[in-house]
């Protein structure tokens, strides 16, 4: 090679900010070469390290002196090596080694080069990171323990919905029956009509604690994921709800995917969103009623439309709140828990609902998994 060749070497290597060396083994351990960068990195000049062949050894934390120890027996080259130095003025760094063997044309080793760079503001940035992971974990875990206990709460309430608030509602129902029946002839419309008010406050009641522990037991209800053929499962509600709320309703189904899911809830969120549309759609003269999908950005969404009495759009985020109406309940009786339960059960999927609608323009609601 041209001696212009070397001269560029050289000169790379003494603007290096890494610091560069070659250490002979024969005929006796010496630095034959350390650049300039040595003094900046060390505290230690060059000329101290020709002086002193140990010191590359020295300058190791003795900690860390048995990891180049193994490096040397081991023959451990090329690899990179984290090493702890500790600098002339007391100061410990981090480095970060990596050595290249060189042979004679015996294949004795004579020498290893090598080039050590400062790796002190890295480690500290890993130390960091690793500290902010130990408090993230930590405040997830009472975040959780905070969670389990938010839960234990909600089963305590769900428990006292069920027990200590259906009891009374029992009362009043079995008290108004043997009313009307011990007054049966002997009293006038009007009071008849009162008692009946009171069986119908019961109903609507006990069905609101139906829907209350429905809605709760979505939350805490591990999901069960299978294959779901949405077509199957669609066709299936469409028959119980037509039964059920006895509609003339038109139904038309486009494709439906086969998605994984919890079919179970599906089927509680699909059949709410389906059992709403027959509900507001039952006034008008020809109910129609499609349910269909598409693809949206890798995501397949399916929707329900209805031709029914629609809604404000602008009421359309409220639409999804616990015990939201907007509605009459003499126009279209319910409890408002169903669309809370679908956007929960959605939730729980990964996914989101959404609704478009206008007054007396039907509405649209759209599922994206």
């Amino acid at each position: 090679m041209s001696r212009e060749f070397f001269k560029n070497l050289e000169r790379l290597a003494e603007n290096a900010r890494d610091l560069i060396y070659r250490y002979e083994l024969l005929p006796q351990p010496h630095f034959s070469y350390v650049s300039p960068a040595a003094t900046t990195i060390t505290g230690y000049t060059p000329q101290e390290h020709y002086d002193n062949p140990n010191l590359g050894f020295e300058i190791v934390h003795p900690e860390d002196r048995h990891i180049l120890q193994e490096v040397m027996e081991k023959r451990h080259f090329f690899e990179p090596v984290v090493l702890r130095w500790i600098k002339k003025d007391g100061t410990v760094i981090w480095t970060e080694q990596r050595n290249v063997p060189v042979y004679d044309d015996n294949g004795q080793l004579i020498a290893i080069e090598g080039i050590a760079r400062d790796i002190t503001l890295r480690k500290q940035y890993e130390e960091e990171i690793l500290r902010l992971n130990a408090d993230l974990e930590q405040r997830v875990k009472e975040r959780t323990a905070q969670l389990e206990e938010l839960n234990k709460e909600l089963e305590s309430f769900a428990y006292s919905v069920s027990h200590d608030l259906r009891a009374p509602l029992t009362n009043i129902a079995g008290f108004a029956r043997l009313l009307q029946e011990e007054l049966a002839g002997k009293i006038e419309k009007n009071i008849e009509s009162y008692i009946a008010a009171i069986n119908d406050s019961v109903k609507r009641m006990q069905k609101l604690i139906e829907d209350l522990l429905s809605f709760s037991r979505m939350t805490r209800t591990e999901l069960h994921h299978t294959q779901v053929d949405f077509t199957k499962m669609i066709q299936a509600i469409i028959h119980e709800v037509t039964i059920v709320q006895k509609s003339t309703a038109n139904f038309e189904v486009g494709n439906l995917p086969v998605m994984t899911g919890d079919e179970a809830m599906l089927r509680i969120a699909f059949t709410n969103l389906i059992s709403n549309a027959v509900k507001f759609s039952s006034k008008v003269q020809q109910p129609q009623i499609e349910i269909g999908s598409y693809e949206n950005n890798g995501k397949t969404v399916i929707y329900v439309k209805d031709n029914g009495v629609g809604f404000d759009p602008k009421l359309s985020d409220k639409l999804f709140n616990v015990f939201q109406r907007l509605h009459a309940e003499k126009d279209f009786p319910g409890t408002g828990i169903g669309l809370a339960m679908v956007r929960r059960i959605i939730s729980r999927h990964g996914g989101r609902v959404w609704a478009q609608s206008e007054p007396g323009k039907g509405a649209t609601f759209f599922v994206e998994l």
